[in-house]
């Protein structure tokens, strides 16, 4: 069988025909590893697979359904997150237009937490709940005649009659060595392209090492998913193949939470010690305040590691409770302050507009970071998203915290107000965002951490070519002007000043 898995195309931001700085670099920095599972797993199975990703190629609906004609599937796959949705339907309702006999199955976040209303859509025969590495490959199996479409576990389908129909839940599998690496061979590598300040060496990949998270932030669809994670083994087996096969000079893991526990780092830094990964490639991950101290960050360092991130969210330990972090500002403070001491360029995200947010304590959060040894920031706006605690807070109690001024879930999302507390306006979060970018940036000593990076030209055309990426955090502008690079500089040096 002949099976195309596509990563669906951001057609609502290439109707004018461009994408947004932030867009490009966020959506297109590092390949779309579901798919290349699911894409894996047919293969072993012996099947002949494509894959396209039509974001990273800036394809629209009618290139995208063009270039799945070209692969002359027996059936497609699409992978849908909840704010690609939309665009996920007009795809394929474009497919059943084209090709109206070729079955189109969904998988995805999307409709694994709404199947309902995911599956309402005509155009999708077939969707499928959780991980779908094994499903599809059943679900190829009935499509070539060989197995009962109700014997499949884990799908959900529309039947005749308008009603949905569920086949049993599929146990989820516990030992993820058993799934091969993904099938990164079926995209071009040079597709992608790192966000210039987090580009250590270069090629660069990205790694999955575990699934799932404990932990129940307000904000989060993976909010007490579980977890479960790759030996260290099944880890630096994968790390070496890498860099044996595609030359990889530095990786992101790009797990939800890679460091879940100091057992399972420690565990993991001792393979990579005992293979000498540091000598091959260095490396990236996500860290959790509470986990992290002094000895594990050494020891990460140590393997190879550059920087890693923490997920702060706010500066304001009345919002750090609300949504459900398990921290608070001191415990931040000390492990960013560790990883800096130790030389691993802390990097922290954050988020305005939480629902209990005020001016008060977004001007705490702006505050705090700009406190903390941080090399660099990501400061993101609040979306309410489907099956999230902090929906559900919104579903029971939501004319207290605030109000919706826009009902859809794009890839803009995170980058424009969609649901803004009652102490705000939406201009207000547009300009707190863009502030607390200038704020952190524009001083003395996060411009100098910058400049010690700096060792060769290339350093050099990197900074450069994230200018509309810069111009558009700070001063929401396409293009760097005259005027602003006058009060770019304007601004660094009365912090000198006061300095």
């Amino acid at each position: 069988m002949r099976i195309t898995l596509v990563n669906p195309p951001l057609d609502s931001v290439l109707e004018n025909g461009s994408v947004s700085p932030v867009t490009a670099y966020l959506f297109f920095n590092s390949a779309p590893l579901g798919i290349l599972y699911v894409a894996a797993c047919l293969e072993q199975a012996g099947h002949t697979v494509y894959a396209i990703d039509a974001a990273a190629e800036k394809l629209d609906v009618k290139g995208t359904v063009r270039r799945i004609e070209g692969t002359r599937p027996d059936v497609i796959g699409i992978g849908s997150t909840t704010v690609v949705f939309e665009t996920s339907k007009r795809l394929a309702t474009a497919l059943k237009g084209a090709m109206p006999s070729i079955p189109v199955v969904l998988g995805g976040y999307h409709v694994t937490l709404l199947p309902n209303e995911a599956m309402q859509h005509p155009a999708f025969d077939v969707g499928v709940i959780h991980e779908g590495e094994f499903t599809m490959v059943e679900l190829v199996e009935h499509y070539a005649g060989r197995k009962a479409l109700d014997d499949v576990q884990g799908i959900v389908y529309k039947k005749p009659d308008g009603t949905m129909h569920f086949t049993p839940a599929r146990p989820r599998f516990k030992d993820l060595d058993q799934l091969p690496f993904p099938a990164r061979h079926l995209l071009p590598h040079d597709l992608y392209q790192p966000i210039p300040i987090d580009e250590h060496a270069s090629p660069k990949f990205a790694m999955i090492t575990s699934r799932g998270c404990p932990h129940a932030c307000a904000f989060c669809q993976k909010a007490k998913s579980g977890y479960r994670s790759h030996s260290p083994e099944y880890i630096a087996d994968e790390v070496e193949y890498l860099v044996r096969d595609f030359g990889a000079r530095d990786i992101a893991f790009v797990d939800s939470l890679f460091c879940a526990s100091k057992k399972r780092v420690m565990g993991i830094m001792e393979e990579f010690k005992r293979r000498d990964i540091a000598s091959k490639v260095s490396w990236t991950c996500s860290s959790r305040v509470e986990v992290v101290d002094r000895e594990l960050l050494q020891s990460m360092k140590d393997a190879g590691c550059w920087r890693t991130r923490f997920g702060i969210e706010s500066g304001s330990d009345k919002v750090l409770e609300f949504i459900s972090k398990g921290i608070t500002k001191e415990k931040i403070r000390a492990a960013v302050t560790a990883a800096h001491e130790v030389g691993l360029r802390p990097k922290a995200f954050f988020i305005i507009g939480h629902m209990p947010d005020t001016r008060e304590t977004i001007e705490e959060s702006i505050e705090f970071a700009k406190t903390l040894p941080l090399h660099d920031v990501t400061v993101q706006i609040n979306t309410l998203l489907p099956k999230t605690p902090q929906m559900e807070i919104w579903d029971r109690e939501g004319p207290k915290w605030g109000r919706l001024v826009n009902e859809s879930t794009d890839e803009k999302s995170f980058w424009e107000p969609t649901f803004v507390p009652w102490a705000l306006e939406p201009e207000d979060i547009i300009e707190f965002h863009r502030r607390f970018y200038r704020e952190f940036y524009f001083r003395p000593i996060t411009l100098a951490r910058h400049l010690e990076t700096i060792k060769s030209w290339r350093d050099v055309y990197k900074y450069a070519s994230a200018s509309s990426l810069f111009s558009f955090l700070f001063y929401n502008q396409d293009k760097i002007s005259f005027d602003t690079i006058k009060s770019v500089f304007g601004v660094a040096s009365s912090a000198d000043e006061a300095a």
